[in-house]
């Protein structure tokens, strides 16, 4: 209110204008009894919200949260009994009575927050369920199920024994060439290459250029990528998505004979049978952990395609026993995995219920000479020789 001196109404001066006796900060003087309401104590507030039917301010139930932070219990019914209609005995509750809207108190309040928690609990909960029950583990996938590979019998290195005719693998397929190796300035430009090779397309292009033989043969070829989709499922591969080899070698089907057609790997015409070896790329800073993996996979599939084609053999008879007999022995199956700078090879046999991957022979493809790229083409050319051994035994003249 404003004051008068000598008759002349003076404006009342603001807080901040005046200062405290002693300091430069404002002084601000306590509000008069007639501009504050009455304060209203905790107990008061606990004492309001308490009451079920009479509603909460704004003020004090937040004040009440903070003060005394009691939640109902999650496993409590998230509506409370008392606000439930009353029905007699086998009288059905009606709609609007279902839908009639609750008092806004603290205690109301606070069973929604519960039912929320609950609500959100059980969302997160039945997701991950349902996500392990039915997701199929694809074998292209970054993290391969590794854990249910090997409960369906396929071995990894660590975990494979040795096959009985490891010595005559190794003096096949580290044998020395007869074809000269690349000139120096050529090799350097590989290694340039693989080094600008940022992902695995790049490293797939050089290999394929540089280090990799094409096949000669029009009967015997290749194919990039195509998933293996003849293969019943089996106990190996339950679970797991068809595999798909970045690099998979064998014989075309329509070169096969009509009756031999049924070993088909592939859906379509464009299809390979009898295939003994497969690659998987890398880049060059990728994981090789991961390719062993799926490489593993791959010659699972490749051994069981090639011990149901010997099956065959012995019901045809094309061939003696014995001669199925002794390629049954054999240790035939090869895969190759590798980043463009180091070439890891594998052999893969069935031994009961279990698919072993032995490793056979590690190379560097970036020294010189490049005894690396050496692997690579035995191993090429000894899985045709096995290819069309096969196929001679079913009875097929190439």
């Amino acid at each position: 209110m404003a004051t008068y001196i000598n008759g002349i109404a003076m404006a009342e001066p603001r807080a901040s204008d005046i200062m405290a006796e002693g300091t430069n900060k404002p002084f601000y003087p306590p509000l008069t009894s007639d501009t504050t309401e009455p304060e209203e104590t905790d107990q008061a507030l606990l004492h309001i919200a308490q009451e079920p039917d009479h509603p909460s301010p704004p003020l004090a139930q937040e004040l009440v949260a903070q003060e005394t932070d009691q939640l109902l219990p999650l496993a409590q019914d998230p509506i409370s009994p008392d606000l439930l209609p009353r029905l007699e005995p086998g009288q059905a509750p009606s709609q609007s009575e279902l839908l009639q809207p609750l008092p806004l108190t603290r205690k109301n309040l606070a069973l929604l927050d519960a039912s929320y928690a609950i609500g959100k609990r059980k969302k997160h909960s039945s997701y991950f369920e349902t996500e392990s029950n039915t997701m199929t583990i694809s074998s292209t996938a970054l993290g391969f199920g590794q854990q249910q590979a090997y409960e369906n019998g396929i071995l990894d290195p660590t975990a494979s024994r040795q096959p009985h005719d490891l010595g005559t693998l190794l003096r096949r397929l580290t044998q020395r060439r007869g074809s000269i190796q690349p000139s120096v300035l050529a090799h350097q430009q590989y290694c340039f290459m693989i080094s600008k090779s940022y992902n695995q397309g790049g490293v797939t292009d050089v290999l394929n250029a540089e280090v990799l033989i094409n096949p000669r043969c029009t009967r015997y070829g290749k194919l990039v990528r195509r998933a293996i989709t003849r293969i019943p499922p089996q106990t190996f591969n339950y679970n797991l998505s068809p595999p798909e080899p970045d690099h998979l070698e064998g014989l075309w089907t329509d070169a096969l004979p009509h009756h031999l057609h049924s070993h088909a790997l592939h859906d379509d015409n464009n299809s390979l049978a009898f295939c003994h070896l497969a690659v998987e790329f890398k880049r060059a800073d990728g994981n090789l952990h991961l390719a062993r993996y799926q490489a593993a996979y791959d010659g699972a599939v490749l051994v069981y395609a090639r011990n149901r084609a010997l099956d065959h053999a012995a019901n045809l008879g094309y061939s003696s026993r014995e001669a199925v007999e002794r390629a049954a022995c054999e240790t035939s199956v090869l895969t190759c995995v590798t980043d463009g700078k180091t070439v890891e090879l594998f052999a893969h046999y069935c031994e009961g219920e279990q698919y072993h991957q032995y490793p056979v022979a590690t190379e560097n493809l970036l020294t010189y000479p490049n005894r690396g790229r050496e692997l690579i083409r035995n191993a090429q050319e000894f899985a045709q020789r096995k290819s069309f051994e096969l196929a001679a035994l079913l009875g097929a003249t190439l």
